[in-house]
């Protein structure tokens, strides 16, 4: 197979890298402005730690896999753009996705160091778990890097909701096992975004039915929440993560018959393919 896409690692930029960054970092923040009608779910017991998301765009989606070395981790990365990092898992289950139009204007932190353009990549490049994503992201100053809304899970059950506050602080909201959602609604300031969400409401239910012993967790019924929050027309894709087997489910568009099944240490012990729009993978995968 084609050689997988190297590694990225922090680096001091030129001023041409610095233009080139900030025009994608306007691709990205642009995404998170405007899909707003994204659905990211988490829910951990004693038999199961699973990661859902519907994500609605307008762009082509892309799959792409980055190989890491020592001590970086290999990471399944989904998004637009050729590169806008959307959401993703590494070989250690800790994974995110992220939901727009849910920022605040964040204060200047000068005595940070300023976040790297591409930080979402390396955070799942460089953590294990959700504390070392709160700590990762506690070491820079992220205002010139906006603040979308993001869900990051671990193979513990642990979540982390990553927000921006009305006073332009980071929020780090922390739960262990049980049920997590977030829409297109600010968690901590539900007049930012688009609140009531109707797909919030039937997400929470689900997972409630989970907590309650009425339903039973399982990647099916993860499969019948995503369908049930789609929204038709602008679904681009939708995945779960099985974050303790290290196993991707990725659907295209909304047709939950069609999944492409990815485990992380086969894929990555093959020899990953490289970058690709997701409707091409499904295509070159077709016969798996």
């Amino acid at each position: 197979m084609n050689q997988a896409i190297g590694y990225t690692e922090p680096i001091v930029h030129t001023q041409r890298q610095v233009i080139i960054g900030c025009l994608c970092l306007f691709i990205v923040l642009l995404g998170s402005l405007t899909a707003l009608s994204c659905t990211a779910f988490s829910y951990a017991d004693d038999t199961v730690t699973l990661f859902g998301n519907s994500e609605d765009y307008h762009l082509k989606p892309y799959i792409w896999f980055l190989e890491g070395r020592d001590p970086y981790h290999n990471v399944l990365c989904l998004g637009f753009a050729q590169g806008a990092l959307q959401g993703g898992m590494n070989d250690v289950g800790l994974c995110y996705d992220a939901t727009g139009g849910t920022g605040h204007l964040l204060n200047w932190h000068m005595e940070r160091a300023e976040a790297p353009v591409n930080w979402p990549t390396l955070v799942l490049q460089q953590c294990e778990t959700v504390s070392d994503v709160e700590a990762w992201i506690r070491r820079y100053d992220f205002s010139s890097k906006g603040m979308a809304q993001f869900h990051y899970f671990d193979r513990h059950g642990d979540s982390l909701i990553v927000a921006s506050t009305y006073e332009g602080e980071i929020a780090f909201l922390k739960t262990s096992a049980g049920a997590r959602v977030i829409t297109n609604f600010n968690v901590t300031n539900r007049s930012v975004g688009t609140y009531p969400c109707w797909r919030y409401d039937i997400a929470e239910d689900s997972l409630r039915r989970l907590e309650l012993g009425i339903a039973t967790p399982s990647i099916v019924y993860f499969r019948t929440v995503l369908s049930a929050v789609h929204f038709p027309g602008h679904t681009a894709y939708s995945n779960i993560f099985d974050v303790v087997n290290l196993t991707a489910y990725v659907y295209q568009a909304h047709d939950f018959l069609d999944v492409r099944i990815i485990n992380l240490p086969t894929i990555f012990q093959q020899g990953p393919p490289s970058m690709m729009a997701l409707e091409d993978y499904f295509e070159a995968t077709a016969n798996d």
